[in-house]
């Protein structure tokens, strides 16, 4: 409380007439009877005649006059008091004040006058609300909004800032090229439906234009901007004079929209406004970008969803030490036992110790290299045996993640198809043999004439007087030798006749040539077929089957007779030979025959394709197949001069498992 002194003779006329506030003098009857020069200013009056003799409680309204007056009554009683208050000049510009109600009173202590000072806090205000306005819609793209709604909070909040400003945000849609509404509550319908989908350009209004330049457009008069050339009528229709428009820009610099603010009059942005512009493009870029991710990562998770949904494999997500910690199965009832049988149990203790040794290792192999590795196992379910593959990689850092898939019917298949080719390998054998069955007469029926023959001869020596032993003797030994010459060629029609399962050896491809040669010498005499060999010395061993191979060679030999059945006698030539050369051995059969017709040469081991009058087209198909077996390939081609060479490469057997 000021006491003592009249009210202007204490206070001092140059004192209140220097303070930049609002200051004022309000008797006992709460009514103006005094305002200083600043105060005009800042309450838009003409002259102090507009205020003195008001009551100063009623230039509030609402909850504010209630504090202004509740201030007046304890000044009135002597306190100092303050409070903020909102209320509008006499333009109609909202204003806050901080206000100071001071009593001021006689040397006797009572109260004649209140001394009212308002300092005008509205850019403090205003500053504050937007922070706070920015919070709540940074709060608001944090918690997932729709974007439409954030966007229109965001331009509500900058329209409430911006002094009679309509504000929009127009996005750049995916395209690149086109306008698409983002937020416009303020514009009139009609206006957002015209530029929905317009393309942007540089003279496509403010918006357009920011956009295709990716700068800020200033358009003080949309009457004369050429960027509104092709928009002029339309903004101003709808009473647009100027229009200031900055473009959105996403984190990488790309171009995602524009926020603009309109004005009725023509003129160019107050720097706060511009502030404001440049703020809220910020934060609208802030929103978009945010949706277009969480959109991209829906989408995502959408797609992931969906093809986790159509894939039938399991998939088990294992810590680094083999505990299961997550699966996915299409239908977790087809696991073969529950998800919490195993979920949180080490691998050790609940698959069967081949299973998680296996996958034990092939997790170590995916850490290390990582790489994908696989295995297969199999399991007894329901009296069946299943068969499974896993395809272990690495994922999140140091994580496992284990794709099963049920390959059981792939197996089954593959084992009928491999008992069907083994069957169709014998077949085939058995058909090639009764080619030779002539022949094998022929190859029989010498030595058994000469056992007949010799048991004749060794009956009359015997029966002499004396016995001629000797020659007896001479006799049965050749009996031995024709047995043991018809027993070789039995063996060899046995060997090849007969049904068994593969089994891999150690073999020298020198001796299944000369098998085979000799199988069919009397085949080569009937034809009259020269044969020539040049079987390499020493030549490393293979791993094959025996029987198998013995018929590819069987099949190339017979194909190469036939193909010179209409030659001359003295061009029937084949020739087989073997050599050995980078890692494989070779073993080529070459003849004089027809040859291949150079439109089939890619046809040549295709099922069912035959150059041979009787032939079922089967063989070299086969043949192929075994080749492909052994780890090898087989190539035809024709000769420079005439006739056709097939040429089998085999893998050699590796030295350690010779040791």
């Amino acid at each position: 409380m000021i006491v003592g002194l009249p009210p202007f003779e204490l206070l001092g006329r140059h004192l209140i007439e220097g303070s930049s506030d609002c200051v004022k003098l309000v008797d006992l009857d709460g009514r103006v009877v005094y305002l200083n020069s600043a105060g005009i200013e800042l309450l838009d009056l003409n002259c102090t005649d507009d205020l003195i003799g008001r009551v100063w409680v009623d230039l509030w309204e609402g909850e504010h006059q209630a504090a202004a007056r509740a201030a007046v009554a304890r000044a009135m009683a002597g306190e100092r008091t303050s409070f903020e208050g909102f209320c509008q000049t006499a333009r109609g510009a909202d204003k806050w004040w901080d206000v100071v109600v001071t009593p001021i009173a006689d040397n006797d202590g009572t109260v004649v006058q209140l001394l009212a000072i308002s300092r005008d806090i509205t850019e403090k205000r205003q500053a504050a609300d937007f922070r706070a306005g920015q919070q709540h819609v940074l709060e608001m793209i944090a918690t997932g909004a729709a974007l439409d709604v954030i966007l229109t909070r965001l331009v509500q909040l900058v329209e409430r800032h911006g002094n009679g400003m309509w504000c929009s945000v127009i996005l750049l849609d995916e395209d690149g090229m086109h306008l698409r509404r983002g937020a416009a509550p303020s514009l009139p319908e009609g206006y957002n439906q015209a530029i929905e989908g317009a393309a942007i350009g540089p003279r496509a209004g403010s918006c357009g234009t920011a956009m295709y330049f990716g700068r800020t457009i200033i358009a003080t008069d949309v009457l004369v901007d050429p960027v509104w050339e092709d928009y002029r009528e339309l903004a101003v229709a709808y009473g647009f004079r100027a229009c200031w428009s900055t473009p959105i820009f996403s984190a990488q610099k790309r171009v995602l929209g524009s926020f603009a603010m309109y004005y009725p009059d023509p003129r160019p942005p107050l720097d706060e406004e511009a502030r404001l512009v440049e703020v809220a493009a910020n934060i609208a870029g802030i929103a978009i970008e945010h949706h277009r991710t969480l959109e991209a990562l829906r989408r995502s998770e959408e797609r992931n969803r969906a093809i986790l949904r159509a894939i039938p494999d399991w998939m088990f997500i294992l810590d680094p030490n083999g505990v299961f910690v997550d699966y996915h199965a299409k239908n977790p009832a087809d696991l073969l036992v529950p998800p919490e049988v195993f979920l949180g149990k080490a691998m050790w203790d609940v698959l069967p110790p081949v299973i998680s040794s296996a996958l034990a290792t092939a997790m170590a192999g995916a850490l290390a290299s990582d790489e994908p590795k696989k295995f297969e196992y199999s399991l007894e379910s329901d009296q069946a045996q299943h068969f499974y593959e896993a395809c272990v990689v690495r994922c999140d850092a140091n994580r496992i993640l284990s794709i099963v898939r049920d390959i059981s019917d792939r197996k089954r298949a593959e084992m009928d198809a491999h008992a069907q080719r083994r069957e169709l390998a014998h077949l085939s054998r058995v058909a090639t043999l009764g080619e030779l069955s002539g022949a094998m007469a022929h190859e029989l029926s010498q030595p058994m004439s000469a056992i007949l023959i010799n048991a004749y001869a060794a009956v009359r020596l015997l029966s002499q007087e004396p016995a001629d032993l000797a020659e007896a003797k001479a006799a049965i030994e050749d009996i031995i030798s024709n047995d043991k010459r018809a027993g070789a060629v039995i063996e060899r029609l046995r060997t090849l006749l007969k049904k068994g399962h593969v089994a891999f050896e150690a073999l020298d491809m020198n001796d299944v040539a000369r098998d085979v040669l000799d199988l069919t010498r009397s085949d080569f005499l009937a034809r009259r077929i020269s044969v020539t060999t040049h079987l390499a010395p020493a030549l490393p061993r293979i791993d094959g089957d025996r029987v198998q191979l013995q018929q590819v060679l069987l099949n190339l030999v017979l194909n190469a007779c036939e193909s010179m059945n209409a030659n001359d006698v003295n061009e029937r030539r084949l020739t087989v030979t073997t050599t050995a050369n980078d890692g494989f051995v070779q073993l080529a059969v070459s003849d004089r025959g027809v040859g291949i017709p150079e439109d089939q040469r890619a046809a040549v081991f295709e099922p069912f394709v035959t150059f041979r009058e009787q032939g079922l087209g089967l063989g070299l198909a086969i043949s192929r197949s075994i080749i492909l077996t052994h780890g090898g390939q087989i190539v035809a081609e024709n000769n420079p001069d005439r006739g056709a060479t097939f040429t089998c490469l085999i893998p050699m057997r590796p030295v350690a498992s010779t040791m």
